[in-house]
């Protein structure tokens, strides 16, 4: 489909108050760089019950709430391949706005608060945000969309709709988990410093202790779900946008099951054991979760939760051999799911977009310099989302 006629369609979904969403998966050296999109044919809210379903899932930080669903089969469902060009860098034409002093003394208080509990041995880590509005110059939500697209070539790149939640659009560095046949690939992410044109950087001690926490926590949860032949990588530096991170990666195989191959089995337990992650709640996750949810004061709704494409058919194909041809059998249809942890995100509300800005806190962490670190981020966000 051509680009102009497939953000035409958009248009006319957005008039019409009917969901959709519009996406871009990271785009890997070789691959093509597809933009698809889900219209929902009416204005209903769906949940998915298992992760068995076919579609696109949208699903908030609080594992209590149900995730969203635009189920494939109900979808008219669109393409485009976009023309890439090399990964530039935003520039930044928001408002930066005013923080008031009250909400600055909240988040140090709330910060004070957290140190309290570490240094007690209740928490190892919690992950505490905020969120912040910003005026927005460009209202066109399609419009940052496509500047977003163009900007960010090695993020998960989307926009979100619906009438009865709102928008939301994003940029995120991070998958949640990948899934195609039996195995799955996940990965730890922690640690953030600018890119300055190389990946050669140093790291401090805290930056590479937090990144072992997180993996050692997702592999510790991840053998608990019953997984086979958990592998991981070095460590090594991530380039996303204009940021860098420490990053490992990890693959296992999911359990085999009685139920045919042909059947999906859904992916809760796997997902309960990567959801939320350390990065993005803390350690252990559920005494920091409870923290999280009692304390933070603002509902995070679908920040540091997840999205993606669940159980999408991909045809693959296998080397064709003569008894594969004979057979007709060299094309096989196997179930994908790719999931994205919902960072660097933004929701549109009126003519502005509300910003979420977190940091990790240890017992060592002094909360006014916590107070600025979100200060700093914040107006990093701002140019990774606003352009």
């Amino acid at each position: 489909m051509p680009e102009a006629e497939f953000f035409q369609k958009l248009e006319e979904q957005f008039e019409s108050a009917l969901p959709f969403v519009a996406y871009r998966k990271p785009i890997l050296t070789g691959d093509r760089a597809t933009v698809t999109a889900f219209l929902q044919q009416d204005d209903e809210l769906n949940y998915t019950e298992n992760f068995t379903e076919s579609g696109f899932v949208f699903a908030p930080f609080d594992t209590s709430e149900k995730a969203i669903l635009f189920a494939e089969n109900t979808s008219e469902k669109l393409h485009f391949e976009q023309v890439v060009s090399e990964e530039g860098t935003a520039v930044l034409t928001s408002q930066k706005g005013q923080i008031s002093e009250e909400k600055k003394l909240g988040h140090i208080e709330l910060v004070r608060k957290a140190v309290s509990v570490l240094r007690a041995g209740e928490m190892d880590k919690v992950v505490l945000s905020r969120r912040e509005e910003v005026e927005l110059k460009e209202q066109n939500r399609l419009q940052l969309f496509k500047e977003l697209l163009k900007t960010y070539a090695t993020a998960f790149v989307y926009c979100w709709y619906h009438p009865k939640i709102g928008c939301w659009l994003g940029a995120t560095p991070e998958t949640l988990l990948k899934v195609e046949g039996r195995r799955f690939k996940t990965m730890a992410l922690a640690g953030t410093q600018k890119y300055h044109g190389t990946t050669d950087v140093e790291w401090g001690e805290k930056e590479k202790q937090e990144q072992q926490f997180v993996t050692d926590s997702i592999v510790e949860n991840l053998k608990a779900s019953g997984v086979e032949d958990l592998e991981r990588s070095e460590l090594y530096t991530s380039k996303a946008g204009n940021l860098l991170h420490l990053q490992t990666d990890i693959n296992g195989t999911l359990v085999s099951t009685d139920v045919p191959r042909n059947v999906s089995t859904g992916y809760g337990n796997i997902i309960s054991a990567l959801h939320p992650t350390p990065a993005v709640c803390g350690l252990p996750k559920e005494k920091a979760k409870s923290f999280i949810l009692s304390e933070e004061n603002y509902d995070r709704e679908f920040y540091t939760g997840f999205l993606g494409e669940l159980n999408l058919q991909k045809n693959v194909q296998r080397s064709r051999t003569r008894r594969n041809v004979e057979n007709l059998a060299y094309r096989a249809v196997k179930k994908e799911t790719n999931l994205f942890v919902n960072l660097r995100c933004m929701k549109i509300e009126d003519n502005k977009a509300v910003l979420f800005i977190g940091g990790g806190i240890t017992k060592d962490s002094v909360p006014e310099d916590e107070w600025q670190e979100t200060v700093n981020k914040a107006e990093t966000m701002k140019k990774v989302l606003l352009k």
